[in-house]
């Protein structure tokens, strides 16, 4: 008996790149490709006769691109985030180092056309939006075709070309199925019992001084016989267990807790997690790639506190239920009627008051008609979300993570109140997530997001409530991780600017050519880079196609209307307060002896002989402090340029840096006013431009900082959504505190008790 052997040939597709395969599998690879190009903009299939040339150009390609050779740099990221005293970034695992094309400075570049500067987003439908995804991941389909391939492995002519979802060989950010009877419960945050307020007070007694399940069950029913003898007839519904109490109070686990991979920050269903002994983690970062591990990072760990034998997840992610916080919402009185407040408005077109006179929300995309509309004003709800990390211990450094959204619809003056605040998600410590594993906390919540456009019936408010991310504001390593760019200290993440190679360090120094880089990035090119980002074999792949493409893949790209570059806001107050104001002073004139120590105390004696109304704030008293303006925090900064700079260190500077103060002065003035109009936010743009000329006239273009490019875009951010006051950070970072104190207070309690 012989067996038949098939005649092997050449195929030069993207995955095989020449090497000898059967027939059919060389037919089934040209097709394949072939299916791509005809789906996916910028595919172009290998050049051979049975692949047809694409005739759509890859606009991220550049002159004799492969013959550039990368090298790793070391980058300054001091400037990046001035204020951010507790980050040490180039240390940091979070930033990965930057591979920089030295001769990408003398490539000559194609003039782009010069477009509007902010195009509307087109709305990708879901049926587009997936076709797109399967016809991407196809293309790393057969890369892991081994070369030696035996007939049975060989598919057959009646396979499917196309891969489920389950099969594509990519990284995986899903979270896995949660199964929780309280899902569709949304308990009634009316309570009719006039003495709640005693049980809450005994919960909090509780959780303030770490008091056991069953110390509080007994204090709990010592409080019933006390009250019920004082007032027997008042206190006849007080509850006589913890049990009653917390079914009386509607307490209970309202949220998913993962378990997570102290390693990879894949996430787990935590009762499997503890079901199994020295369950480990099986996620695989390449599964492209053949006989790759899995992580294989034990998940447990035993728990002293207990006489079983058990085991308690190492990190744990809670997932606030988002439909109960919406649903809580919509139970109070006058919330409804609060939503509609914005109806009623009368503004000049020319002026801005809040984020309803911008344009995101006038011209948010929708299937046919604005997203924003009265008739929908109570029903169709924007968000914007914060990411952020805090510390929430004081005698150690432990670093958690917290994702806030607040519903824009509300009126300017609750919208930030604390109430009204929704917790989408609190990321475990002890330290930051690195770069793009913070899509692993995003899959859960992007899912909900997903739920929310589609419409959910919320019971409280008895319609189909639908939801959409309109915006995002953070720190700039934050946005970094949350929408998938790279480092600041390379790239504008909304226009087309790189930086500048000086000696060994970057800068983006240069605005002559400012017509040929001002200009919003393409996203349909971004989400094709990020797309294409996931099918990178390795770590330094990954590296060097984010250092040539900009783009990293976000699990917020899940979202079909989602622009990453747009809705991603460049924030005042890390940007202009945190970073130019205290850069400039500290950094440029205090560092560089323009302002000497004994300046330092005039500027504080001048600053004690003014006198200012007590709602300005908390006043700058620490001129002279250490360095110089020691301990100052944003708002302290704030207050100062608006108020104290000109009159305290006008005579003490030269003519040019009282250019440099004035122009930067007057920018602030502007931009922080409660309603702003068009005139004004090209002065105040014009103003921040010349702070930047005149930085590099007088010390050069190296000294010219990613804050003082980001700053020539905070005049666009305010024409998309209005005056700094609806956008920037200054409420989050409250949030941060009252948070902190919270975990402070429970966190070990939390963990250690699970």
């Amino acid at each position: 008996m012989s067996t038949k052997t098939r005649n092997k040939v050449r195929c030069d597709c993207k995955t095989c790149n020449g090497r000898l395969v059967d027939e059919r599998t060389r037919n089934r690879h040209a097709e394949l490709e072939n299916r791509l190009a005809s789906r996916v903009s910028g595919f172009e299939p290998a050049n051979n006769p049975l692949f047809s040339n694409s005739s759509i150009p890859n606009p991220s390609a550049t002159p004799d691109q492969s013959n550039i050779t990368n090298t790793t740099l070391d980058i300054d990221y001091g400037p990046v985030i001035e204020g951010s005293e507790s980050r040490n970034l180039p240390n940091d695992a979070n930033y990965e180092p930057v591979f920089v094309d030295f001769e990408q400075h003398n490539i000559p570049q194609k003039k782009r056309r010069r477009q509007n500067q902010f195009r509307e987003t087109e709305v990708i439908l879901d049926d587009q939006h997936n076709e797109v995804s399967n016809s991407s991941s196809g293309e790393s389909f057969d890369r892991s075709v081994n070369k030696d391939e035996s007939e049975s492995d060989i598919p057959s002519d009646n396979d499917d070309l196309f891969l489920s979802d389950n099969e594509i060989p990519v990284e995986q950010f899903t979270a896995p199925d949660y199964d929780s009877n309280s899902e569709s419960e949304y308990p009634d945050t009316n309570i009719r019992f006039a003495d709640s307020w005693i049980l809450v007070w005994l919960f909090k007694y509780q959780a303030r001084f770490r008091l056991s399940d069953v110390a509080i069950d007994a204090l709990i029913k010592f409080f019933q016989q006390v009250l019920k003898d004082a007032d027997q007839a008042r206190f006849e519904r007080f509850p006589s267990s913890a049990y009653t109490a917390r079914k009386l109070l509607q307490f209970g686990k309202r949220s998913k807790i993962y378990a997570v991979c102290p390693s990879c920050n894949a996430l787990y269903n935590t009762a499997k997690v503890v079901a199994e002994e020295g369950f480990k983690c099986t996620h695989i970062e390449f599964p492209m790639r053949s006989k790759t591990k899995p992580c294989g990072m034990e998940l447990t760990i035993p728990n002293p506190l207990t006489y079983q034998d058990k085991r308690r997840p190492k990190l744990l992610f809670p997932l606030p239920n988002l439909k109960i916080q919406i649903n809580s919402l919509y139970q109070r009185p006058g919330f409804e009627q609060q939503l509609q407040k914005w109806i009623n408005r009368n503004i000049d077109e020319e002026l801005m008051a809040d984020i309803f006179d911008g344009k995101i929300w006038k011209n948010f995309p929708s299937e046919s008609a604005p997203f924003f509309t009265p008739e929908t004003a109570d029903r169709h709800l924007g968000i914007m979300i914060n990411l952020d990390w805090f510390q929430p211990f004081e005698s150690s450094v432990y670093s958690c993570g917290a994702i806030y959204g607040v519903i824009c619809n509300l009126p300017r003056e609750v919208r930030f109140r604390k109430e009204n605040m929704l917790t989408l998600g609190l990321l475990p410590g002890p330290h930051e997530v690195k770069l793009h594993k913070i899509n692993h906390y995003l899959s859960p919540i992007v899912d909900e997001l997903l739920e929310f456009w589609n419409g959910v019936e919320i019971p409280a408010a008895g319609k189909n409530i639908r939801l959409a991310l309109i915006c995002c504001s953070n720190d700039i390593p934050a946005a970094r991780k949350l929408c998938g760019h790279i480092s600041a200290s390379v790239s504008c993440h909304r226009c087309y600017k790189r930086a500048n190679l000086s000696g060994n360090k970057l800068n983006f120094g240069g605005f002559d050519d400012m017509d040929d880089w001002f200009i919003e990035r393409n996203l349909e090119e971004h989400r094709r880079n990020a797309e294409n980002w996931r099918l990178c074999k390795s770590e330094e792949e990954r590296k060097s196609h984010v250092s040539s493409t900009l783009a990293r893949w976000t699990e917020l790209l899940r979202l079909p209307y989602f622009n990453p570059i747009r809705y991603l806001v460049v924030d005042p107050m890390h940007c202009l307060f945190l970073g130019i104001a205290r850069w400039i002073i500290k950094k440029l004139w205090i560092d560089g002896n323009k302002i000497t120590k004994r300046d330092l105390e005039k500027m504080e004696k001048r600053a004690k002989t003014i006198t200012l109304p007590a709602n300005i704030g908390r006043l700058p008293n620490k001129i002279a402090t250490g360095e110089g303006f020691s301990g100052f925090t944003a708002d302290q900064w704030k207050t100062f340029i608006l108020i104290y700079a000109i009159p305290l260190m006008w005579n003490l500077l030269a003519k040019p840096d009282q250019k440099i103060l004035g122009n930067f002065v007057r920018a602030c003035s502007l931009l922080v006013g409660r309603i702003i109009n068009y005139n004004e936010l090209n002065e105040a743009h014009e103003c921040l431009l010349k702070v930047a000329t005149l930085i590099e006239e007088n010390y050069g273009p190296e000294r010219i900082t990613p804050n003082l490019h980001l700053c020539l875009h905070i005049a666009d951010c305010c024409r998309d959504y209005g005056p700094l006051y609806s956008f920037w950070c200054y409420s989050f970072e409250r949030m941060n505190g009252i948070l902190g104190k919270l975990l402070c207070k429970c966190f070990i309690y939390y963990i250690y008790y699970y």
